[in-house]
């Protein structure tokens, strides 16, 4: 009898992220969450933002947790949390995703860049030091890609000039560094919960830490239009408040978050073995006394087109991306902001040359062999 079963030779594809494998690991517990929120009727802050905000707070460390509706709202309710206002300066980076600067120039603040680690691609406290001037309120530091920044160093430049310091943690939920979580060093820290991150939302949502008790109440009121009680507005705040349904997949969600943490290191090492000694693909340098959440995994393309690079890889179904191909200082959207070309060199080397892995907890390991194997091929042919 002749075989009819249509035969093919292309592979699956490897996501760079596999939201239905995690709803899969967390099983009927997430649905049972979220049908709980529907029947109670409370669906904006309320119990399970509260149970949220305290699991978070005690698995972060910090004695404070405000959950807020986006990321990027955790950063501009941290800002005013901290009194960060109009033409007020905040040194940050360039090399990131837009809306850590963007949320300065949002609330009336100044951008103030100061340039990467060419090796880490984290905040260099030097570069941040000299960038200060008589305007700078906050030093906004971003863990970029699942480390932390060296934010003792960054502390007590704060401390010095007397700045505030916020901790940009999107991207680090589960990270340590000498111990310590975003958010346990400076004055705050802010977290995103967007789908794609380490412990992703339905959607969108954040949150801002702190140790301070006087900080977090500042920052329940500025999420609820500056409101302490129902009617009584006590400053101009903003509507940033967290939805329930959201807390209550952030709350299924974070017993899991060590353990596909934990995975992704393992594939993170995986990568390495395999990128060891090659000069044309050199994985990002990790920080001395940093536990990595590996939010992505990226490399750098030496000697080698990335985005040709980057094209091979897609046409073998393997989803790669590149985390950030242009720098914050060159967006249309901060010309105002006196910068340009040549400004921050490690910044615009690094757009240039970046390229982020799949490193989700739900990768099987021959997929993370694969993945290597062409990266080598194609960064060897392009």
């Amino acid at each position: 009898m002749t075989d009819t079963t249509p035969r093919t030779d292309t592979p699956p594809p490897v996501q760079p992220v596999d939201l239905e494998a995690e709803r899969r690991a967390v099983g009927p517990a997430l649905e049972e969450a979220v049908l709980n929120v529907l029947r109670s009727g409370r669906y904006v802050l309320g119990p399970e933002v509260e149970a949220f905000e305290r699991e978070f707070a005690a698995y972060a460390g910090v004695a404070h947790a405000v959950g807020v509706a986006s990321g990027t709202d955790a950063i501009a309710v941290g800002l005013r949390a901290l009194r960060v206002g109009p033409g007020d300066g905040v040194v940050t980076s360039p090399f990131t995703f837009f809306s850590s600067a963007g949320a300065v120039a949002w609330i009336g603040a100044r951008v103030q860049l100061a340039d990467v680690d060419p090796e880490t691609a984290l905040l260099d406290p030097e570069r941040a030091a000299a960038a200060v001037d008589g305007t700078t309120r906050c030093i906004l530091p971003v863990h970029l890609y699942g480390q932390l920044c060296d934010v003792v160093a960054l502390r007590a430049l704060a401390d010095e000039r007397g700045l505030a310091l916020l901790e940009d943690g999107a991207q680090a939920a589960g990270a340590t560094r000498d111990g310590r979580s975003c958010g346990t060093v400076g004055h705050a820290g802010t977290y995103s919960f967007y789908v794609t991150k380490n412990l992703g939302a339905a959607g969108e949502g954040g949150l801002v830490v702190t140790q301070d008790e006087e900080t977090a109440a500042r920052l329940r009121r500025l999420r609820d239009h500056g409101s302490p009680a129902k009617y009584v507005h006590d400053e101009v705040g903003t509507n940033s408040r967290l939805h329930a349904l959201q807390a209550a997949v952030l709350r299924t969600k974070l017993p899991h978050l060590e353990a596909w943490n934990e995975r992704r290191r393992a594939v993170a090492a995986r990568y390495d073995d395999a990128f060891a000694g090659s000069e044309r693909v050199r994985p990002l340098a990790r920080v001395p006394g940093g536990v990595h959440a590996f939010h992505q995994y990226t490399v750098r393309v030496v000697g080698a087109e990335r985005d040709a690079v980057l094209a091979r890889l897609a046409e073998q179904r393997i989803g790669a991306g590149v985390h950030y191909p242009r720098p914050v200082h060159l967006q249309e959207a901060a010309r105002g902001w006196g910068y340009g070309p040549g400004d921050f060199p490690a910044a615009e080397a690094l757009a240039e040359r970046v390229l982020c892995l799949p490193v989700h907890p739900f990768l099987a390991d021959a997929d993370v062999e694969r993945v290597a194997g062409a990266v080598l091929d194609a960064a060897g042919r392009a």
